[in-house]
């Protein structure tokens, strides 16, 4: 073996440890992990039964619906810093576990094992354990309840919990309606209702309906204060951008409308793609990073099991995918906040560049080349 193919093979190894490490030492700095506490106050604010969202939260309230505040009650029973040391090594543990369960719903040759599409996108990675972020643990999620086939929920479970966590993981029903897996639909929307249950039972049927209420007004109003930034990468941002060029300004309507067809889209894509399990899956979690206006940077670690197989074409010899590999690589690096300022950072988001190169993947999954037969043949029915 080369030096250069030990030296890469260190590396591999290396990854993880390293994510580890730097999301623990992350979590231990109380300035840090900023999203998590947020978490955590919503945990306490439903156990106390008060309101979960208020006016003195200022820019960062809990945006999420009311009842993911009952799965997110146990850390505020946890002291702050060893809860956020947790959160974000459950994040990177999950991370790892995606990556090696991935080739059971979506085989790849050589085995590849998705080490480096988690490597090439550190940027938004390192951005979600800066936070205190969920997304690494939806991704978890997503490829648990994808590959958990004939199991007693058949993923059902890891399903629901993503939906809650992350109302545009609805898509993935349409995944598992692909796969005719109709024992997990029943189990996530039993999850969906316990959980929406436990948070009435805390704290009234009256005010369920409040909070739901109170959330859908903050996320109304803080959308459209989002997507004029520089942050927003997602499809629905795409779309205003370009009305935005041709004179019409963002308003409530037009941002649903944008919303409504990113939904269509990516919707179709992967019913259009439900034939092949890994390449649906792949355009699922894609769709889930872009189709919320809410989308940035950080959302982005959904696109590592399409970047894993723009890897592996890569690999191949595909020249397409080694170009968007490479600009993914770019746009980690520059949009990390490590090498450029704030403002020069905020410059370069301007572009939307990840929501740029998240269509630059869709148009991989239609050019690049194909798994070989053999390998496909393998691949599990789920």
């Amino acid at each position: 073996m080369s030096r250069l193919r030990v030296a890469g093979e260190q590396l591999r190894l290396a990854v993880w440890p390293l994510f580890l490490v730097l999301g623990v030492l992350l979590a231990l700095n109380p300035r840090r992990c900023i999203d998590f506490t947020v978490f955590r106050t919503a945990g306490e604010r439903w156990l106390a039964g008060t309101s979960l969202y208020r006016a003195e939260d200022g820019p960062m309230p809990f945006k999420y619906a009311p009842p993911v505040a009952v799965l997110l009650a146990f850390l505020a029973l946890i002291p702050r810093g060893l809860g956020a040391a947790l959160w974000n090594a459950a994040s990177v543990l999950l991370l790892f576990l995606a990556v090696v369960q991935l080739p059971r719903v979506d085989p790849t040759p050589e085995g590849a094992d998705g080490t480096w599409a988690a490597l090439a996108l550190a940027g938004p990675i390192g951005t979600v354990l800066f936070y205190g972020q969920v997304d690494l643990l939806l991704l978890g999620l997503l490829v648990l309840a994808a590959t958990a086939v004939r199991t007693r929920g058949d993923g059902g479970t890891a399903l629901g919990l993503s939906v809650l966590t992350k109302p545009p993981a609805a898509l993935a029903v349409l995944f598992f309606l692909g796969r005719r897996r109709w024992r997990a639909l029943a189990v996530a929307t039993g999850v969906v209702l316990l959980v929406t249950a436990l948070f009435a039972l805390r704290t009234g049927v009256a005010t369920l309906g409040r909070e739901v209420a109170a959330w859908q007004s903050l996320v109304e109003r803080s959308t459209l204060e989002w997507v004029t930034g520089p942050n927003p990468q997602g499809f629905p941002t795409l779309i205003l951008d370009v009305a935005g060029w041709l004179g019409t300004r963002p308003t409530s309507e037009t941002l649903a409308l944008a919303q409504l067809s990113a939904v269509l889209f990516f919707g179709a894509l992967v019913l259009a793609l439900r034939e092949d399990p890994g390449a649906s899956f792949r355009m699922t979690c894609l769709s889930i990073a872009l189709c919320s206006p809410l989308a940035w940077r950080a959302n982005f670690v959904l696109a590592l099991p399409a970047l894993r197989r723009v890897v592996a074409a890569a690999r191949w010899g595909d020249g397409f995918s080694r170009l968007v590999l490479g600009l993914v690589v770019l746009a980690s690096v520059l949009t990390s906040g490590v090498f450029l300022d704030r403002t020069a950072t905020e410059r370069l988001l301007a572009f939307r560049p990840w929501g740029l190169l998240g269509l630059l993947l869709v148009v991989v999954e239609f050019s690049a080349p194909r798994v070989p037969p053999a390998v496909r043949a393998s691949a599990s029915p789920g």
